[in-house]
């Protein structure tokens, strides 16, 4: 009788097991960003910034492989446009961003944007458009450009501390999203022109201004 109560609970038990559901997709992937305040400055300038900059910032995807809602993401890439009404740090600025999506197709890029969307809502703030344009991570030696059709544009490479930062530099902003393996990035050169909200920034001016990182959403 217990050996038959045993083989039962063992058939139960392999049973659960069968129809449970499969873990959910993890999706990695290289991530960079890009803002118009140094994220690791001196407090003069960071207190300037904050009264009068920082309202810019580009973020980009590329993932390596993964899928959301049973579309493969592996190749997908996207950048997000962010303006901000006030300084991005600030807690209670009030945000929009338009998303630049190079897919596979309608529903690879669907399927990311959705992801976007759902993990990354309150960074993103209120999303006006979504654009499909070719989006390109161009590696040469340290440096890494990013390139959005003919609408953005910019070039990272890891910081060098000290000789990049400022004389008594202390970090003051974390990135955007959950990152692993971030490293402080010197953009040498930021641009974005699209014609959305109607506004335009540039930065020629080196500075640590950003992250070069790989993300990873479970």
């Amino acid at each position: 009788m217990k050996s038959a109560t045993v083989l039962f609970t063992l058939l139960v038990l392999a049973g659960a097991a069968l129809f449970a559901a499969p873990p959910a997709a993890v999706v990695t992937g290289d991530y960079v960003e890009v803002r118009s305040g140094h994220v690791y400055t001196c407090g003069c300038l960071y207190s300037g910034e904050m009264a009068t900059g920082g309202r810019e910032a580009l973020l980009t995807w590329a993932v390596r492989e993964g899928n959301y809602r049973g579309v493969a993401l592996g190749g997908a890439k996207a950048v997000a446009m962010i303006l901000g009404g006030a300084h991005l740090g600030l807690p209670e600025t009030e945000r929009k961003s338009v998303l630049f999506v190079d897919a596979a197709g309608p529903q690879q890029q669907e399927a990311l944007v959705d992801l976007l969307r759902d993990r990354y809502g309150r960074v993103l703030g209120r999303i006006v458009d979504v654009h499909r344009l070719p989006i390109s991570m161009v590696r040469e030696q340290e440096r890494l450009t990013v390139s959005v059709g003919s609408v953005a544009r910019f070039v990272v490479r890891p910081a060098r501390l000290p000789e990049d930062a400022h004389l008594g530099s202390s970090l003051w902003y974390e990135p955007f999203i959950p990152t692993v393996d971030r490293t402080l990035a010197t953009a040498e050169y930021s641009r974005f022109w699209g014609d959305d909200f109607q506004h335009r920034w540039w930065n020629q001016e080196p500075g640590i201004y950003g992250y070069i990182a790989r993300f990873r959403v479970p």
